[in-house]
């Protein structure tokens, strides 16, 4: 008995339905690469997961494709450390728009670093509900919301001196855009109750309503092999960027050792000779580090307890 012939609409539509399944996987991929893409090539495994990535998603980004091997890896799995990392190739970087990317190995430094940022949030989340309680909101971002806001540092840095003087340079430099490792976004009641709460929480008046409404913290994670020189360049960069150019309410340093935390504070950092500058023991926000004794001005928010356990 012969074969029977295929029927050409079922075979068109198996086809269509490969080709969708196809296309929602690579979806699916794109969004991946470009959370890789934010982190700066590289996140650990867990966290790819925290941040809601399904397992075989994470496989199908790093496998090799069985079927064309001519198909260049877009990102690949490996161990850091003790922790299973996935980074971004080249490839990976021209699938993000970013064509000038390279593959570089991540470290357990540059891991560490990386997902500094997240961290932070995951501790602020932890609080989330004691905060809500006064009607204070606490967002954390990092990857393409910090060069977002770098370009509007540059914007301001030639405004402003097309209209004034800067001798010191700091301005000038400004020019170029400063990139922060994340931004926490502090949101108050705008009324008379959240005018009273933001002067609890920094000592002064709002010097704007839309203060209220949002504030801008930006975050430098620094620790000794990060920070062999140039800490009084940073420390003044950041010095033009909160008092001359506003474009920050202040800048949290989070140090994880004694060597950095004394460098900064012989550069006025947590003291009053440097206002919108302050040092946040990395160890306080469970991070590992050292012990960086009394703090002069802490950040409010380590004053805030985790919430009740529900």
């Amino acid at each position: 008995m012969p074969d029977a012939i295929p029927d050409l609409d079922a075979l068109v539509e198996a086809a269509r339905l490969a080709h969708a399944a196809q296309r929602n996987d690579d979806a699916a991929a794109a969004r991946v690469l470009h959370m890789l893409a934010e982190a700066d090539g590289s996140l650990p495994v867990d966290t790819l997961l925290r941040q809601g990535v399904p397992r075989d998603l994470v496989a199908h980004v790093v496998a090799q494709d069985p079927n064309d091997k001519r198909k260049k890896q877009r990102a690949r799995l490996g161990i850091i450390g003790d922790t299973p990392v996935v980074w971004l190739t080249s490839t990976g970087w021209q699938a993000t728009g970013r064509s000038s990317g390279r593959e570089a190995v991540p470290t357990s430094d540059s891991v560490a670093h990386a997902t500094a940022p997240s961290h932070v949030g995951a501790w602020l989340d932890a609080r989330q509900q004691r905060l809500l309680a006064h009607g204070i909101r606490m967002t954390v971002t990092w990857g393409a919301a910090c060069r977002r806001w770098s370009n509007e540092v540059q914007a301001r840095a030639w405004g402003t001196l097309r209209l004034a003087t800067d001798r010191e340079g700091a301005v000038g430099s400004l020019t170029g855009g400063l990139i922060p490792d994340g931004l926490i976004l502090q949101h108050l009641p705008t009324n008379e109750q959240g005018e009273a709460l933001y002067a609890q929480l920094h000592g002064e008046r709002p010097g704007d309503p839309d203060d209220l409404a949002e504030s801008t913290f930006a975050l430098e994670i620094e620790d000794n092999r990060k920070s062999s020189s140039g800490l009084r360049h940073k420390v003044d960069r950041w010095e033009a960027a909160t008092l001359q150019l506003h474009a920050a309410k202040a800048v949290l340093w989070v140090v994880k050792t004694r060597e950095v935390a004394r460098r900064l504070r012989d550069l006025g950092v947590d003291s009053t000779r440097r206002p919108t500058q302050l040092l946040v023991p990395a160890t306080a926000l469970g991070l590992p580090g050292e012990d960086l004794g009394h703090i002069e001005r802490p950040w409010w928010p380590l004053q805030v307890p985790p919430d009740a356990p529900q």
